[in-house]
This record gives C-alpha cells, sequence and structure tokens, in this order.
C-alpha cells in the first residue's frame, strides 16, 4: 500500500501549512515535488537542514504555519536549532524525516547508523514522534492527530516516513529564478573603526518600525544594553542560522526585517547567503558586524580576513552588497533604493562593553512582545 501524496499533501495545505522549508530525500520527492508544484505553498530549498529548520522557524516567529522536510541523515545538521531555537521559544512546527537505513530493509551503508538511531535521536531531543503509515486513512488521521498536537502543545512534532510510503506523482516544478549578480559598492573611507556599541546605538535611533534580529553572543547583549526594544528579537542560540531565521520572517511579513550578524556566524552558515539571494525581497537587511573574532567566547581569531562578505552577497544575489566602515556609510547603505535584500559588511573593533548584562526576558517573552509590535499572530 502507498498513500496518496496529492491527498496527504492537500489535507496538510488545508489546515494552513503555506510554508515549506527542506533538503531533499528520495523518499520525500513526491511529496517536496508537491510543495514545489503548489501555489499554496511557499517552497524554499535550504543548503542544509539547520537552515531550513531556522528558515521556518523565522516563518513560525512571523505567523505562518511551517513544514520542514528532511533526510533522517541531516537530523544530526538540525540538532542545533531544533534544540536551541525551536524548543526554548516554543515554536509550533512540522518536521517531515524520511528513514532510510530502516532496520531489516536493505539500503546503503552510510544509512545503516542513522536508520538505526533516527527515533533515538528525536527522543533525545523530546520530540515526539510518529511513524507514518502506508494505510492511507491511518496516514490522514495520524497526521491530523499531529497537527492538533502541535497546536495544542506548541511545540515541534515529526512525522517519520519509510521509503516508498508516498505515491509518485507528476507534477511542474516552479523553477528557480535565477538571480543576476548584485551590485557591490566599497564605501570604505580607510579612517578608524567603530566599537560594535557605537554601530548598536546609533542603530537603536533608527526607524521603530524594523524588526532588530540579533546572531547569539554580545550583540544582543549589546543590544538589549543599549536599549531593549519591543522590535529587538535576541537570537539566544543556533550560532550561524540568525539571516536564516530573518529571511523565513521577511518572506512573511512586510515589515523591514534587520538581521544583525557577525563574522563569526556568518561563516558558520555561509550557505545562507545563497538562499536569501535567491528567495530575499527587498526587505531584508543582512548587516555583518566584522571584528575578526569569536567575542563572545575569548576573542579567538576568525578567519574572515578571508572572507568577503559583500562581493560574496553579490555573487549570490543579493540587489546591492556595501562595504562601510563609518556611520554617514552605514546610513547610506540602509537608505538607498533597492529592488531586493541588502547586505552591509562593515568591519568593527574589537571587544564589547564591560559588565554586559543578558536579556532579562525569556525568548518566549521576547517572542511575544514583538508579534505585538509587529502584529504577527501566534500560532
Amino acid at each position: 500500500m502507498t498513500v496518496s501524496t496529492e491527498r496527504w499533501g492537500q489535507a496538510l495545505v488545508a489546515a494552513g501549512y503555506g510554508f515549506a522549508a527542506g533538503v531533499p530525500c528520495s523518499s520525500l520527492g513526491a511529496l517536496q515535488k508537491f510543495f514545489l508544484s503548489s501555489d499554496a505553498v511557499d517552497y524554499i530549498a535550504a543548503t542544509n537542514e539547520g537552515q531550513a529548520v531556522a528558515t521556518a522557524a523565522g516563518a513560525v516567529m512571523a505567523g505562518r504555519k511551517s513544514v520542514v522536510l528532511m533526510q533522517n541523515s541531516g537530523l544530526g545538521n538540525a540538532v542545533n536549532p531544533l534544540t536551541s531555537l525551536v524548543e526554548p521559544f516554543a515554536l509550533p512546527m512540522l518536521l517531515v524525516t524520511s528513514w532510510r537505513g530502516k532496520p531489516g530493509l536493505k539500503d546503503e551503508p552510510q544509512h545503516e547508523r542513522m536508520g538505526q538511531a533516527t527515533h533515538a535521536l528525536l527522543d533525545a531531543m523530546d520530540i515526539p514522534w510518529v511513524d507514518l503509515s502506508t494505510d492511507e486513512a491511518k496516514a490522514l488521521a495520524q497526521l491530523s492527530q499531529v497537527l492538533e498536537r502541535i497546536e495544542t502543545e506548541r511545540r515541534c512534532v515529526a512525522i517519520v516516513v519509510a521509503d516508498k510510503t508516498f505515491d509518485k506523482i507528476s507534477a511542474a516544478e516552479k523553477p528557480v529564478a535565477r538571480k543576476a549578480r548584485g551590485r557591490f559598492e566599497d564605501l570604505s573611507i580607510g579612517g578608524g573603526l567603530l566599537s560594535r556599541a557605537e554601530v548598536l546605538g546609533h542603530i537603536a535611533k533608527g526607524d521603530r518600525g524594523t524588526v532588530r534580529l540579533c546572531t547569539t553572543g554580545k550583540t544582543g547583549r549589546e543590544l538589549f544594553a543599549t536599549e531593549d526594544a519591543e522590535t529587538n528579537l535576541y537570537v539566544v542560540g543556533s550560532m550561524g542560522l540568525a539571516s536564516s531565521i530573518g529571511l523565513g520572517m521577511a518572506l512573511s511579513t512586510d515589515a523591514p526585517v534587520m538581521v544583525i550578524d557577525g563574522d563569526g556566524a556568518a561563516l558558520m552558515h555561509l550557505g545562507a547567503l545563497a538562499g536569501i539571494g535567491t528567495y530575499g525581497g527587498a526587505n531584508l537587511i543582512h548587516l555583518v558586524l566584522d571584528n575578526g573574532t569569536y567575542d563572545s567566547t575569548g576573542g579567538q581569531a576568525s578567519i574572515s580576513l578571508n572572507a568577503p562578505f559583500a562581493e560574496i552577497a553579490a555573487a549570490c544575489g543579493y540587489d546591492v552588497a556595501y562595504r562601510v566602515e563609518d556611520l554617514a556609510g552605514l546610513d547610506h547603505a540602509l537608505s538607498a533604493p533597492r529592488k531586493g535584500p541588502v547586505l552591509i559588511h562593515m568591519p568593527i573593533l574589537p571587544g564589547s562593553m564591560d559588565d554586559l548584562p543578558r536579556p532579562d526576558k525569556t525568548p518566549v517573552q521576547v517572542l511575544a512582545r514583538l508579534r505585538g509590535a509587529f502584529g504577527f499572530k501566534e500560532i
């Protein structure tokens, strides 16, 4: 027996799930083809599973029901955001993972260990799961029960799908748009660099209608110390994934979304730039504050000297990318007209404010405040 991909997918859409992000797996190929061909679903082809989770998380924060699809071998890439982003922020979402290497079935050797560990790994992350039945009536009932649990318990729940569970479909996938190389402008003045606190203080005086989404570590803590505004979102974990969260959020609102990133974090998930260049709109602002160090962990050197972030972003399809060193250059980059996402690479001094406090609100409280400020519905 097999499950009708069309009917199961339509049931998910009928339940309000109009946003999906994922990484392909042959066992989920039919379901992903359904999403890629559906006008009712915005599907983001992520460059890795962690970015898929983070992008969907951003959409959930802005009020969209979201599903993440991945091969079970990719659960390792997703552990970080599932445990340090989805759980602390209490984000309800559906995770659909394949079950390659299922014990008792012949599969490739690289899937054997993860096939044995899939359910134990979900258990270790306290993610409830069900094995999807190959009986269609039961599979539809399971989906309904899982979606109800996601909504009532406000958590991530997983559906594990064995190979050949879904039937094949023939549908024309929406093509990925080829983006032209963006424009790069170097506005460096060759003068002294600013501190992160000086830059964040300037940003805090800016537009109150912009989401300020800060990467984990001292960046968020310094913005909190400068001004704990309701428009701030402090990403307390999931290092390197702030830009992917910002992408999902920016695709789900008309409000401007400014991702305040660090060099080490941006390097950790550099593939996110390709996703932003491909899917991002003009309301997404990606600011990379580059002090050449991992400041939050003791000031160890990063390799950002060899990473021209602005040029990389332009090559990935950002509409425009700037390198700036002063506040005048930053203001120009923020206000200049654009038709797509912008990246601003700003070298800064290493170091941080003394006696730096930590946010005194929980992630759930910070998110609730942000939702209230921008009218994002809680799903």
